[in-house]
């Protein structure tokens, strides 16, 4: 795998290798970048890996839910935040208290993660009505964050939540 950082600018794509499995793919080309795995079916904990580590992402609550992000090797808290319900706009903080805004259009099909005044960090769009393929848009602002590979994989983790009806972003 490579680093998340090495393929910024480059042409990205989440991918489910096999309808079965619920495993999808961050590649670049035919090369694997980040993996995202849920380990049952309806489950909502997810394992990212990417060359950069590994992070676990849960979601918890019905009311209020709350995704959090932790290392695999512990229960190291590294972000969370708190969902609302039908609202298209989500603000969390990261560690070192900068606040990082996520934006969801009215069908899920587009993710926008960006800084508090606007600057995109990335985006990932359906592409097509039936096709049902990811396109990443991952900008250089990105690069100035160490927490880049968790941020690539977590609007994806909430769009597969969303598509299942699990996660109302």
């Amino acid at each position: 795998m490579k680093t998340i950082e090495s393929v910024i600018g480059r042409d990205l794509q989440w991918v489910q290798p096999s309808f079965f499995k619920q495993k999808y793919e961050l590649r670049n080309s035919s090369t694997v970048v980040a993996k995202l795995t849920f380990p049952r079916l309806l489950s909502q904990e997810a394992r990212a890996e990417s060359a950069d580590g590994c992070w676990v992402f849960r979601r918890q609550g019905v009311w209020k839910p709350t995704i959090s992000i932790s290392t695999c090797e512990g229960e190291t808290l590294v972000v969370s935040y708190t969902a609302r319900h039908w609202g298209r706009t989500q603000t969390f903080q990261l560690p070192d208290g900068e606040m990082l805004v996520m934006i969801a259009d009215f069908f899920g099909w587009k993710y926008r993660l960006q800084t508090k005044s606007g600057e995109l960090i990335v985006e990932i769009k359906r592409n097509g009505f039936f096709k049902g393929t990811y396109s990443v848009d991952l900008r250089r602002r990105g690069s100035s964050y160490k927490e880049l590979p968790w941020l690539v994989m977590l609007p994806w983790y909430l769009m597969i939540l969303l598509r299942r009806g699990q996660h109302h972003a």
